[in-house]
């Protein structure tokens, strides 16, 4: 006994999106058994996670070819803490070794100078010195 199999033109591969893989510390989506083409869906960061700023979470599923699949997201997840601050803190970093180089360069001509003057100090005669170099000559 032979039986035709049919089936809804809904479910047909082609026409739903393949199931939805997880994102990297991303909280599971709450999916549907099938997605259309055209639709579109957002991952959300985990709790202590926020959405790295210029990155996105949407996705979306389109026909690519002859196949339905969804775009990838470009999100990042980042930690709480580092999100608003991580771009002040490299550039305070930034900052705090450019001071102290800066400073290690000062003190270092200021000590170049201090010597110089000293040795100049030292070679040039004492007045009493100089007062028995014109006796003797």
């Amino acid at each position: 006994v032979c039986k035709r199999l049919t089936r809804s033109p809904s479910h047909h591969p082609s026409d739903v999106c393949p199931p939805l893989s997880h994102w990297k510390l991303t909280k599971p989506l709450n999916t549907r058994d099938s997605y259309q083409e055209n639709e579109s869906l957002r991952y959300q960061c985990v709790d202590g996670y926020v959405r790295k700023a210029g990155t996105s979470n949407l996705i979306k599923c389109k026909r690519i070819g002859q196949v339905l699949q969804w775009t990838l997201p470009t999100l990042i997840c980042i930690h709480e803490s580092t999100g608003k601050s991580s771009a002040t803190a490299i550039y305070a970093g930034v900052g705090g070794v450019i001071v102290t180089i800066l400073l290690v360069a000062v003190f270092g001509v200021l000590m170049f100078w201090r010597r110089k003057r000293m040795q100049r100090f030292a070679l040039s005669p004492t007045p009493d010195e100089i007062m028995q170099m014109n006796v003797v000559t």
